[in-house]
Order: C-alpha cells, then sequence, then structure tokens
C-alpha cells in the first residue's frame, strides 16, 4: 500500500473528496439508526459547500486527506477550540473531526492521518467526540486518547464519547 496524507485547501477539488468521504461517513454513522431514504435527505441537508468552503478557508482549520494511489480514504480537520472539555480548560487545545473509510481502517492508514495531524498540533491538547461504537476508539485510546465523558452528537441524536489526549 502506498499511504500518504496531504494537508488539503478548501478547494473545488478539496471540498468533493471531503463531501465524497462524508457521505460514506454520515451512511455509517447512520446506518440502522435512521430509514436509509431518509440519510440522503439528511447528506444533503448538512453537505454545503459554501460553508465547507468558508471552513476549511478560515486560519483556524486545516483539513487532512489520507489516500492510496490518490484515492481518498479517510480525512481529518483540525480546528482551533474556544469551546472544550471542562478537563481542557486553560489549556490550547485543538477539535479533531477525524474519519477513515471502514474498509480502509487499519494502523498504517490511521498512523498516516494521525500523525501528519500531530505534525502541526504538537503543543496542544487534542478532544474528540466520535459515536461509541466508532471503529477508530481504539486507534484513539492507543495514541494516549482517553474518554473523559458522554454526550450526543448534535448531527445524529446518537450517543457519544469525548475523548481527550492531554498535550506531552
Amino acid at each position: 500500500m502506498s499511504i500518504i496524507s496531504k494537508f488539503t485547501v478548501g478547494s473545488e477539488e478539496g471540498i468533493d473528496f471531503l463531501f465524497d468521504l462524508k457521505r460514506l461517513q454520515f451512511k455509517q454513522i447512520c446506518d440502522g439508526v435512521i430509514e436509509p431514504e431518509e440519510i440522503d435527505q439528511l447528506i444533503d441537508k448538512k453537505l454545503d459547500r459554501r460553508d465547507a468552503i468558508n471552513e476549511l478557508n478560515d486560519l483556524s482549520s486545516q483539513m487532512v486527506i489520507v489516500f492510496e494511489n490518490d484515492k481518498p480514504l479517510g480525512y481529518a480537520i483540525v480546528k482551533s477550540s474556544y469551546e472544550q472539555p471542562e478537563i481542557l480548560e486553560d489549556k490550547k487545545a485543538v477539535y479533531l473531526t477525524f474519519y477513515i473509510a471502514a474498509e480502509y481502517i487499519s494502523q498504517e492508514v490511521y498512523d498516516s492521518l494521525w500523525q501528519k495531524c500531530l505534525s502541526i498540533t504538537r503543543s496542544y491538547a487534542h478532544w474528540i467526540e466520535l459515536p461509541q461504537n466508532d471503529p477508530l476508539i481504539p486507534f484513539f485510546e492507543r495514541s494516549q486518547f482517553k474518554i473523559c465523558g458522554q454526550s450526543h452528537l448534535k448531527q445524529f441524536d446518537i450517543p457519544s464519547h469525548i475523548m481527550v489526549r492531554n498535550q506531552q
């Protein structure tokens, strides 16, 4: 496998990659939770190109996409965190959105994406909110993330874990 993670800008191509991956992510999260025909309606409602371009062209956000031979396998968005878990109060922290398509989840793919994110955030604490059944939780735990709370993903109204990694 030729796995590489790259910083990606909010260009048309970057947004196309992101939206293709987000569609897969939404379908994975919603599988068994809402009716299949409602998933496409939800995706259409939640994915707005203009909002995504504005978010990714904001200096407080960075997008990383992991590829195998130019095929996008997953993405991460690193954002400056103003609202963060209490455990991170008074710390510099970043919020991560992190997804790898189910058929490509492996230590190699995760490590590539995580190490690229870490390359720009090493001096920060990190936090992420994941569905409680997310297959990436063990990978984050091996990267020194700890579950510090429970919540509900607002977009989907499903139970979630808040995971934190204090700066090293």
